[in-house]
């Protein structure tokens, strides 16, 4: 059995390809040499890890926890006896997207079946009792080795026909869907060329797409239980395809990794015998990594009544729609990729509204961001930042991007029509030059100055008059003809046009990666 995981921590690294380790250990605490790890399943947010340890009495394999410490992982404790006990199917275990929920299979005498999935709630430093998930998920058969989608809408796992405490045979993959009403559907096994019969140990990726699980059943086959992945695409999964890279002539059966996506979590041989490593995704496997957003609202008196959305700018296709928790807390999935806005708009038409732009097409894109959302009344001097406006190359004329911030602006000025708007854009990053030496200098000012100058009248006599010199200069400058752009907008959508004002601003700025736009609205 091996394992591997993606993650930035202190780790000994061997064999770069791009400055990326092909390979790295996970820290000396967890990997001490007196002891055997195996099967990681470390949390999709990164942040939390178990697995099997010969840590026990008389070295007894038991499962182990830790978590990670800033970028440390703190030293491995043996979870306790409530949730790790001889009932379990002690490969069965798994950790919700954020490590709060641990989930075992066990064979308690209170169950439906054999082996059934049950949950643990982390409650500050202590798990609590572990409920038995009874239907829809459990039945009279053996279930284990869950895995849960990152947004909490899918939940795989496996059904099998034999399961003892250290093995089992028979199985399939099941899935189960979340419903409106946050209930569990019916599971629905996998297609059968992903059920062979003996498939297990499913494991999702944080892209929701990528799906890998092990089998003795598929060709290509290195040896015993091999590695596969599968991908669900427009409505179908893929055909299973070999996971070359972590696959060896021993049964290689537990893997995780986290939402970036870039490393996958096994065992592997080490000084002792087995320990944690994670392998470099290659390119042409690599699910896509997937940035968690945690919002947090302020403002109006009923924060749940909010609504949160989120576009893809690409394309203009709305990826999600959601309200906040009472507290005002909520959370969205962004995949590494594609660029986004994140806006959150008040039930009530006297509050502002927020947006915000998420481009995640760089390298190095996070995987958690936290940030606070306020909603102000909307009293005079109350500033916008419009994020979300975005203008073509060169040019004053409105990105087809920007259709949804000019929308919530409409929607501000149409519910609050005794207020004024002030569209205000400045540039970070002003240049000019005496030609047109970059495409970026698409406007013209004209510099005139008059000179004296002296010419001779006759043999004697000299005069002088006055003579103007024109000088071109091309410049970057389009700040007010983009707030003018914008304007026009609001005016198509019904804005009055005598409750807007335009103006523009341009600075230099030295530094290219600094260089900007800005957009803000001022009420008035």
């Amino acid at each position: 059995m091996k394992l591997i995981a993606p993650f930035l921590l202190v780790i000994l690294a061997s064999e770069t390809i791009l400055g990326q380790a092909q390979k790295r250990k996970m820290a000396n605490n967890l990997n001490h040499p007196s002891f055997n790890n195996y099967a990681p399943f470390i949390s999709l947010d990164g942040n939390s890890m178990v697995y099997v340890a010969d840590l026990g009495e008389d070295h007894a394999l038991t499962l182990t926890y830790t978590t990670r410490q800033g970028v440390n992982w703190k030293d491995p404790v043996v979870l306790p006896r409530i949730v790790n006990n001889r009932l379990n199917f002690l490969w069965g275990f798994a950790l919700s997207p954020d490590g709060k929920t641990l989930y075992i299979s066990n064979q308690r005498s209170n169950g439906m079946g054999g082996f059934d999935l049950y949950a643990s709630k982390l409650m500050g430093a202590n798990w609590e009792e572990p409920v038995n998930m009874l239907l829809p998920a459990n039945s009279k058969s053996n279930e284990a080795c869950p895995s849960v989608a990152l947004d909490g809408s899918a939940f795989y796992y496996m059904r099998c026909d034999q399961m003892d405490a250290e093995k089992a045979g028979g199985c399939r993959l099941l899935e189960m869907r979340k419903k409106p009403n946050g209930q569990w559907d019916n599971p629905v096994e996998l297609p059968s060329h992903i059920n062979t019969g003996n498939s297990q140990s499913p494991r999702i990726m944080g892209d929701g797409e990528m799906l890998i699980f092990s089998s003795d059943r598929l060709q290509p086959n290195q040896g015993g239980m091999d590695l596969y992945y599968t991908k669900y695409r427009r409505g179908e999964w893929s055909k299973p395809l070999p996971l070359d890279f972590a696959n060896t002539p021993k049964d290689d059966r537990f893997v995780s990794a986290t939402s970036a996506g870039m490393y996958l979590l096994k065992e592997s041989p080490g000084q002792h015998s087995s320990e944690l490593v994670e392998f470099l995704f290659p390119p042409e496997v690599r699910p896509k990594g997937s940035l968690r957003l945690d919002g947090q609202l302020s403002g109006p008196r009923d924060l749940s009544a909010a609504y949160v959305t989120v576009y893809n700018v690409d394309d203009q296709s709305k990826v999600l729609v959601t309200q906040p928790g009472k507290d005002g807390t909520f959370t969205s999935y962004l995949t590494y990729g594609n660029r986004y806005e994140v806006s959150v708009e008040p039930a009530q038409d006297h509050f502002t509204f927020f947006s915000r732009a998420f481009d995640l097409t760089g390298e190095n894109n996070p995987m958690v961001e936290k940030f606070n959302v306020v909603l102000l009344p909307t009293t005079s001097d109350v500033v916008l930042d419009l994020e979300c406006i975005r203008f073509e190359k060169n040019s004053t004329a409105l990105a087809a991007s920007s259709n949804q911030e000019v929308g919530r602006l409409t929607r501000l000025a149409r519910s609050n029509p005794e207020k004024s708007y002030a569209i205000e854009v400045t540039l970070f990053g002003y240049m000019e030059d005496s030609l047109r030496s970059s495409p970026d200098l698409t406007e013209t000012r004209y510099d005139t100055t008059k000179l004296s100058v002296t010419y001779q009248v006759d043999s004697v006599t000299t005069g002088t008059r006055d003579s103007l010199v024109v000088r071109i200069m091309y410049h970057n400058d389009r700040t007010l003809g983009q707030a003018k752009s914008l304007a026009e907008a609001l005016i198509r959508e019904g804005v009055p046009p005598g409750k807007l004002a335009c103006s523009g601003t341009a600075l230099k700025e030295a530094l290219p990666e600094k260089r900007r736009t800005e957009v803000q609205v001022i009420v008035h």
